[in-house]
């Protein structure tokens, strides 16, 4: 694994973006033939994978609110409606573990636990530990594999983290 100097910010894979671009028109213009057919449930499905396709061609066009940014002093990830910052010091670990188990195809995630430096609000952490055994989890991979992100970012915290010194 090649590791890059501190700071940097890497967004979304485009690539990505695209593939489920294209799915929700697929899927959208389904919808719209089996509504056109007289089938109430495909405008459901037309209306559904239509505002999946804007939010995903929003997130194409505008790239920048999708981030994760890693510096000397902890990581900062953003999506379309908030931001999280943490200190290398609250983080104690980075592990990967696959989202919803019940599917046959499943995208593996980045998941993290808070070291007892950690004095933020715990809203999500209660849902996300029973879900998925982690206290928070980053939103995308960003071009990269969950376990090479998870390595990435457990390297930084070793490297930078109050609790490696």
């Amino acid at each position: 694994m090649e590791y890059r100097s501190l700071p940097f910010t890497i967004y979304p894979s485009k690539a990505k973006l695209i593939r489920l671009l294209l799915t929700a028109v697929a899927f959208t213009a389904i919808g719209v033939w089996l509504g056109a057919g007289g089938d109430s449930l495909g405008w459901f499905c037309a209306a559904f994978f239509g505002l999946g396709g804007a939010v995903f061609l929003f997130q194409f066009i505008r790239p920048t609110n999708r981030f994760l940014t890693v510096d000397e002093r902890g990581i900062e990830f953003g999506s379309p409606t908030s931001k999280s910052r943490f200190a290398w010091s609250e983080l104690s670990e980075f592990k990967t573990y696959a989202g919803l188990p019940y599917l046959r195809f499943q995208a593996k995630f980045v998941g993290f636990n808070f070291s007892p430096a950690y004095n933020g609000p715990a809203k999500a952490q209660g849902v996300t530990k029973a879900m998925y055994g982690f206290d928070n989890q980053l939103p995308d991979t960003y071009g990269y594999s969950a376990e090479d992100l998870a390595e990435l970012l457990t390297y930084y915290r070793s490297v930078h983290g109050e609790s490696a010194k």
